[in-house]
């Protein structure tokens, strides 16, 4: 039986349900799910019981029993406890009977199939510097290096020759599949939705999990709880497709709009001309609360960063013209300044060393930040001239350099 037989067999004797017509099928990255028959539309393509669900609490409550009850558990993060959870899967394999998920952790491929920003290699890795991915990836590491170091400390007290397997690659093999492919816990509430909260928690939800994404793919997540109508033993989650499938098509999930850099970063992959790309600005030398600001294609969201630079010159007074011509003048300066930090997208690259769906990561993220940018130059040009058209209302005529 194969790893992801397996796989839909634990789901079935668990309560769940894997569609009959649909199996998977490996690619050079993971794999994928395929319709081997027609689907109807509004199919059901997996359920997924709650009590399947991999979750800080029940994390805990696994790692509890194999670390003696270490009070340092108390104060990891959600990550640190997912991802130690799957570790001990690799670890001990099924030996332990509060290790649940080996069938499912089985099938999440290895960390030669991860492209996320923490396997960049360091060749790969320096395409981005001068972009905000670049200091992401460098920060996330930082973060991650912490953690696991707490970690590893904690599994090094209970039994050295665990502290042995439990290495950094594979927490960070964990730690990718979790960024990668965990809901928000929205998703587990009788209203199911992937907006996460302050208080949404990361849930990994074994083959709910296994689709890949398409953006705008018509999909539903429909949960269940026991009722009248219901008789059921226990809530579940199920993702609906509602389109009919061909027979050897794909099938896939929808993450939710997410930009190039959220998807690099955490999943490893990229969309071409991303409509949901963005980049973030904040303005320096600004007051202490400064916030960063993040804006979209067509200079969308930049009007709250306009009217910040504003407040600063203005100090939340009444602006005049000549404000807002100081703060066109300073918004261009700013975004002129990270358009000269960005990388050359015809730079030299040794293929060699860089692997041909890292360079399409890169192009279709570069693309997206040199299109805000742009678009922001718009932005800044049409309130210069709202400006002077104001002034000139005001019996003032003012003529700028032609150099936008």
């Amino acid at each position: 039986m194969s790893i992801f037989q397996d796989l839909k067999s634990w789901l079935t004797q668990n309560n769940g349900y894997f569609n009959e017509n649909a199996d998977f099928s490996k690619t050079p990255y993971g794999s994928s799910v395929i319709a081997m028959d027609h689907l109807p539309s509004d199919s059901i393509i997996v359920k997924t019981p709650f009590s399947l669900s991999i979750t800080k609490k029940s994390a805990v409550q696994a790692l509890s029993q194999l670390l003696n009850n270490h009070t340092a558990l108390q104060s990891w993060n959600e990550r640190q406890c997912i991802a130690s959870y799957l570790c001990f899967h690799h670890i001990l394999g099924g030996e332990s009977s509060s290790l649940r998920h080996y069938s499912y952790v089985k099938t999440l491929p290895s960390a030669d199939k991860l492209r996320t920003g923490l396997f960049l290699s360091p060749e790969e890795r320096e395409l981005f510097r001068g972009t905000n991915l670049y200091g992401a990836i460098v920060d996330r590491e930082q973060e991650w290096r912490s953690e696991f170091t707490h970690c590893h400390a904690v599994v090094a007290e209970v039994k050295e020759e665990w502290a042995s397997a439990f290495t950094w690659e594979l927490y960070l093999t964990s730690g990718s599949h979790i960024s990668s492919r965990a809901f928000p816990s929205t998703l587990l509430s009788k209203t199911p939705s992937l907006i996460s909260s302050p208080s949404t928690e990361p849930v990994l939800l074994p083959g709910i999990d296994a689709l890949n994404h398409a953006r705008g793919q018509p999909v539903s997540w429909v949960v269940i709880y026991p009722d009248e109508s219901h008789n059921i033993l226990e809530p579940y989650v199920s993702l609906v497709l509602h389109n009919a499938m061909p027979a050897g098509s794909e099938l896939f999930n929808n993450y939710g709009a997410k930009a190039n850099s959220e998807l690099i970063l955490g999943y490893g992959f990229s969309l071409a001309e991303n409509p949901d790309d963005t980049i973030v600005l904040k303005i320096g030398g600004g007051k202490s609360d400064t916030k960063k600001w993040e804006v979209g294609r067509s200079a969308r969201g930049a009007d709250g960063l306009w009217e910040e630079i504003l407040s600063i010159l203005t100090q939340n007074s009444k602006s005049t013209f000549e404000d807002e011509l100081d703060a066109s003048s300073m918004l261009e300066d700013m975004v002129r300044a990270v358009i000269e930090k960005l990388p050359q997208p015809q730079r030299s690259l040794d293929l060699g060393l860089i692997r041909p769906e890292v360079v399409e990561m890169f192009r279709n993220y570069l693309e997206g930040q040199q299109n805000i940018l742009n678009s922001l130059l718009v932005f800044v040009n049409a309130k210069e001239q709202a400006a002077i058209e104001r002034a000139r209302l005001e019996g003032i005529d003012i003529v700028v350099g032609d150099d936008m």
